[in-house]
């Protein structure tokens, strides 16, 4: 074999090599993303897990999010803030994220809607109380920027309200459901963000899965073709 030919051939199975494993793990992380999706939906469906089971300091399984929780516990002293500009059915107004304890560990709950920074509804508890609700994560959109100058946050953002309380946070958000006992008055609760109950089958993510994985067979497919090509034109020249 010619030298020029050999070193032709090295180069495209190097190329076939890394072109089909960057397939072969582009599919491996969209079948991630599947799987990840459809486990997120059967822990939306099922039962209430106490909330230090589903996150720890150190993260949490992708299948937290979404998950119904509960927490026993108590309010934290530190202030509450409010999130602006945030709409419920139509109304202006702010999102009240509140520090709540539980066997040390500090959760920022989202405890719902109000209508202007002075309603009644901010009040809360002093005693023990049991929440219900979802785990949703922090919002990454301008999860750098600082409070305004009013206080209020542009975003729930996990930086910016670990600054205000002087404390670490876990690292999901608690989106509150019910109260017991109850406040009265209360923020009006807000829906979940992210959608994980009743989500149909992720057919795009499953269907990227197979692309990539066939993306990879045809890197050796033109792998051979291209190694057979010089073969095909010395063959067709005349004798």
């Amino acid at each position: 074999m010619e030298r020029s030919t050999l070193l032709r051939a090295i180069g495209l199975t190097l190329v076939a090599i890394v072109a089909s494993g960057a397939c072969i793990l582009m599919g491996l992380w969209q079948g991630t993303r599947t799987l990840d999706i459809l486990e997120a939906e059967r822990a939306a469906a099922s039962a209430p897990v106490q909330v230090l089971a589903a996150m720890s300091p150190d993260g949490y399984p992708g299948e937290s999010i979404g998950r119904p929780v509960t927490a026993t516990g108590a309010y934290g002293t530190q202030e509450q803030l409010l999130v602006d500009h945030r709409a419920l059915q139509g109304r202006d107004g702010a999102w009240v994220i509140t520090p709540f304890v539980v066997d040390g560990a500090t959760i920022a709950v989202l405890r719902g809607w109000v209508s202007e920074p002075a309603s009644p509804a901010l009040a809360v508890p002093s005693s023990q109380v049991t929440l219900a609700g979802v785990l949703q994560p922090f919002e990454e959109f301008y999860s750098e920027a600082p409070r305004r100058p009013d206080g209020q946050l542009v975003a729930i953002s996990r930086p910016a309200i670990e600054a205000a309380w002087q404390t670490s946070v876990l690292p999901l958000v608690l989106v509150l459901a019910e109260q017991a006992p109850p406040s009265v008055p209360a923020p009006a609760p807000v829906p979940a963000t992210v959608q994980t109950g009743d989500v149909p089958f992720p057919l795009q993510n499953a269907g990227y899965t197979l692309q990539w994985f066939v993306f990879a067979v045809f890197a050796w497919v033109a792998w051979w073709m291209l190694l057979r090509r010089p073969r095909q034109r010395e063959d067709a020249r005349p004798r």
